[in-house]
């Protein structure tokens, strides 16, 4: 007979040789309360926007564009794709069957950065409608809400200029612009709206601050406040359903970044009380608590807040982390805010998640569209 410890030692290697990925397989990090319903692989995946049963998945690079998928199903079905080859490729309904993508360069119709607006009512043949450029470029696009009016941010790096357009896309064949914003010496890097029966406001983050804007009047906003940026760089700035918090994404571009903890002051989720919107207040941040460059080589985004978005009727966030993969933080005590899920493939590189009808959609540079069931 072996003896006992041999015995456990040959038994204990030969579970661990059964039960181990396989070489090269990707190795998911997740809570018990994620389900992973499905996965759509592509690669170089930006923004994401929805309508109805659709989901519209941008990409950039050679092979970018948008994909546009049904998800009443319990698993996504492709419709079609419009081929846009570019950067940036940020994406936008504009109304159902009509989608709006900012870019700084690209090969779909017309050559100057800008918009472009594109009729997908029938998914299978998208039909360029018009193209308007700006020489600052478009970062990210907003639709003013109830109106057909896009907010075009040039990136809040001030590389080209800060200058906030306004445009008018009512006749979608003839773009133009109506408006224009200077927020701050380097322009929004993105902008959010919420709308209540007491006021209208936008959000505009961007290198050197976060600005609160009155937009009630939808062509000349209004500055009513200004958060000083005690992060590195404000990317995102989303209110909660009831307009009482305000929670700014920190795309720390420059640090190598903890990645262990969720309590790194650089790359977090940062938290005000903007009950009344002239004098917003910092409650508390979060950060990833896991993903990072192994060689922590500066310069890159590792694992740092990108595109979020509030779950209905809750103070809870989903949020991409890049290489941190996708969570979900609680933010019901803003001072000691709490995750309460996670996915994170070790093959992570997401730009952008957002929970829309009772599931998680995550667009991943790497991995492509991920799609995750939360129990509640």
């Amino acid at each position: 007979m072996r003896p006992r410890k041999l015995l456990l030692a040959c038994c204990s290697a030969a579970l661990v040789a059964a039960t181990a990925p396989p070489a090269g397989a990707v190795v998911v990090d997740k809570s018990d309360n994620v389900t992973h319903v499905a996965n759509v692989p592509y690669t170089a995946g930006t923004d994401l926007a929805f309508s109805g049963d659709l989901v519209y998945a941008a990409r950039q690079g050679d092979e970018g564009g948008v994909s546009i998928f049904d998800v009443s199903g319990p698993r996504p079905k492709k419709l079609g794709f419009v081929s846009c080859p570019g950067t940036q490729n940020d994406v936008a309904v504009v109304k159902p069957g009509l989608i709006a993508l900012g870019f700084y360069s690209g090969d779909c119709g017309g050559g100057e950065s800008g918009i472009r607006l594109i009729d997908v009512s029938n998914p299978k043949r998208p039909k360029l409608r018009d193209a308007i450029g700006f020489p600052d470029g478009t970062h990210t696009l907003t639709v003013y809400p109830g109106k057909p009016l896009i907010y075009s941010s040039p990136g809040g790096l001030g590389e080209n200029g800060g200058v906030e357009h306004i445009v008018d896309v009512s006749n979608p064949r003839r773009m133009k612009v109506v408006g224009e914003y200077t927020p701050n010496t380097f322009g929004c890097h993105d902008l959010s709206f919420h709308f209540t029966k007491k006021a209208k406001l936008a959000f505009c983050p961007g290198q050197q601050e976060t600005e609160i804007l009155d937009a009630s009047d939808p062509v000349e906003p209004k500055l009513v406040a200004e958060i000083p940026p005690n992060m590195e760089f404000p990317h995102s700035a989303v209110a909660s359903p009831d307009g009482q918090l305000l929670v700014i994404g920190d795309e720390s571009l420059f640090t190598v970044h903890d990645c262990t903890t969720g309590k790194s002051p650089t790359g977090a989720l940062y938290a005000y009380d903007i009950s009344d919107p002239a004098k917003p207040s910092f409650l508390g941040h979060h950060s990833s608590p896991r993903g990072g460059d192994p060689a922590g080589t500066p310069g890159t985004a590792v694992c740092t807040a990108h595109n979020f978005n509030f779950i209905p009727k809750t103070k809870q966030v989903v949020t991409s982390w890049y290489t941190g993969g996708t969570s979900v933080v609680d933010f019901s005590e803003p001072s000691t805010p709490v995750e309460v899920a996670h996915f994170r493939p070790d093959d992570a590189d997401t730009w952008s998640s957002y929970w829309y009808r009772g599931r998680v959609y995550a667009n991943d540079g790497a991995r492509g569209l991920d799609v995750l069931k939360l129990a509640r």
